[in-house]
């Protein structure tokens, strides 16, 4: 990390790494499909009623919102929450992408029930599909998910898997791309309805961070300039057409190095490096979301998550503005859970800056 990081600073310009950059133009634009994702989880740790949270999301009419099944919770006590969040979003007619699989959304990344995966028999930093009674439990997971909720009219479409070619979480692993194709097999063999997958990644950031996600390590022929072996790459190949590539945008990470706390800014070309694989999706029959924006703080130590330094309810519009003049027709914010605790401690500024958004979007598309 440190090796990189010498890089990072020798080979890239201070000013190019603090400011952004303004997105291409592209003549008048139509309104976004904005949307959000939830996780009970989340919204528990901050001390809210997740049932109430979700009914709140609700009335302010996201034209998406992608929930997880959450493997570990299913494996502990059965399908109850995501059951009655399925049920509610029918009964509201409101569109969902549900995500299956070992890796969910929010950390730890992975959520994989204890008993399946002792301690020690996955080295840090690889692959955790490698253990084959793994896979197969993974696979029937995958399958019963499938099958209780194919025949929900709410469901939009199948997340498989969540930044599964990034190494994430306390343990840095990743999914291989070939199983990855066998759960996609699976989800569309069982969904008579034939809806899209999504397969998405944690885009560009910087050098710094690129390398830390990449699943080979450090790629030197990212480090020289050239097209590298990237987890959209990979993503592109196993999307057919109409699927979706999604991208996870953050443009400021807090982290603690050598005991101190530090924040890293996003490169100034992350929006034109999204564009070109936007165009890349599109070029071949495919869709491209940005199933992430940044939109809560993402602090390196809790003491500042309530005065964060990492993003702003100003940073989140000029987050989504860039998006959209970068040509995206759907963008999922990200932080759902953090603006409504923040409306319940009396700071109302997140959530109205969402929903002037949502306001401004609100034409069909």
């Amino acid at each position: 990390m440190a090796l990189v990081a010498l890089l990072t600073l020798l080979a890239t310009p201070s000013v190019r790494l603090l400011t952004p950059a303004a997105a291409k133009a592209h003549g008048p634009i139509a309104p976004v499909r904005v949307g959000v994702s939830f996780s009970p989880q989340r919204a528990r740790a901050l001390g809210l009623d997740y049932q109430v949270a979700f009914r709140q999301l609700e009335t302010m009419h996201f034209r998406v919102i992608r929930l997880s099944a959450y493997w570990s919770d299913v494996d502990q006590g059965g399908y109850s929450d995501l059951d009655w969040m399925m049920s509610e979003a029918q009964r509201a007619r409101q569109p969902v992408v549900l995500s299956v699989g070992m890796k969910g959304l929010g950390w730890p990344e992975f959520f994989i029930p204890s008993s399946l995966l002792p301690a020690g028999r996955v080295a840090d930093g690889h692959d955790v599909a490698q253990e084959e009674d793994l896979r197969q439990a993974a696979l029937r997971f995958v399958d019963d998910t499938v099958r209780r909720y194919r025949d929900n009219h709410a469901l939009f479409a199948w997340q498989v898997e969540n930044e599964p070619f990034n190494r994430a979480g306390p343990d840095r692993w990743w999914i291989d791309p070939a199983f990855v194709r066998e759960e996609m097999e699976g989800v569309r063999l069982l969904d008579h309805q034939n809806r899209p997958l999504v397969l998405n990644t944690f885009s560009h950031f910087n050098l710094l961070f690129d390398q830390a996600s990449n699943r080979g390590g450090l790629d030197l022929s990212q480090l020289l300039g050239f097209d590298g072996d990237t987890a959209e790459k990979d993503s592109l190949a196993l999307l057919s057409k109409g699927d979706v590539l999604g991208l996870d945008v953050y443009t400021a990470i807090g982290y603690r190095f050598l005991g101190a706390d530090h924040l890293s800014r996003a490169d100034a070309n992350w929006p034109d490096r999204l564009e070109a694989l936007r165009q890349a999706a599109q070029s071949q029959g495919k869709q491209a979301w940005i199933t992430e924006a940044q939109a809560e703080p993402w602090e390196a130590s809790p003491d500042t998550y309530a005065d964060p330094r990492s993003t702003s309810p100003a940073e989140i519009r000029g987050l989504f503005n860039a998006l959209k003049e970068a040509g995206f027709g759907t963008i999922l914010l990200w932080g759902s859970e953090y603006w409504l605790w923040r409306a319940g401690q009396g700071d109302q500024r997140w959530l109205d800056t969402v929903q002037r958004i949502l306001a401004e979007n609100a034409s069909p598309v």
